[in-house]
């Protein structure tokens, strides 16, 4: 069988993961990543959604925990966007719960 190279990383991205800046973000995500789905309240690991529901800039900092199912599934986020923000909301509403899941709000 014959694997594709991988691509490089470029420079750009290689300082940019080498910033605090991004370090912290890192960090925040995977911390977001042992929080149960917050759609279904599946077990985790989830996945690092990130949201860009309300026209702000994708960021490592703004993500919510999402199973696979309720991500990349069938019924998923990104296969279903429209009958997943029906059931759910937008996915930017939730991140203030996504805080309050990791103890950064006094709620």
């Amino acid at each position: 069988m014959k694997r594709t190279p991988l691509r490089p990383i470029s420079a750009k991205k290689r300082a940019h993961k080498a910033a605090e800046k991004a370090a912290g973000a890192h960090e925040h995500m995977a911390a977001v990543k042992m929080l149960p789905c917050i759609a279904c309240g599946c077990a985790p690991p989830s996945q690092a959604h990130h949201v860009t529901g309300d026209k702000q800039p994708r960021s490592d900092w703004r993500v919510i925990p999402l199973c696979w199912a309720c991500h990349q599934g069938p019924d998923g986020y990104h296969a279903a966007k429209r009958l997943w923000v029906k059931r759910h909301g937008p996915d930017f509403e939730l991140l203030p719960k996504v805080a309050q899941m990791l103890g950064e709000t006094d709620d």
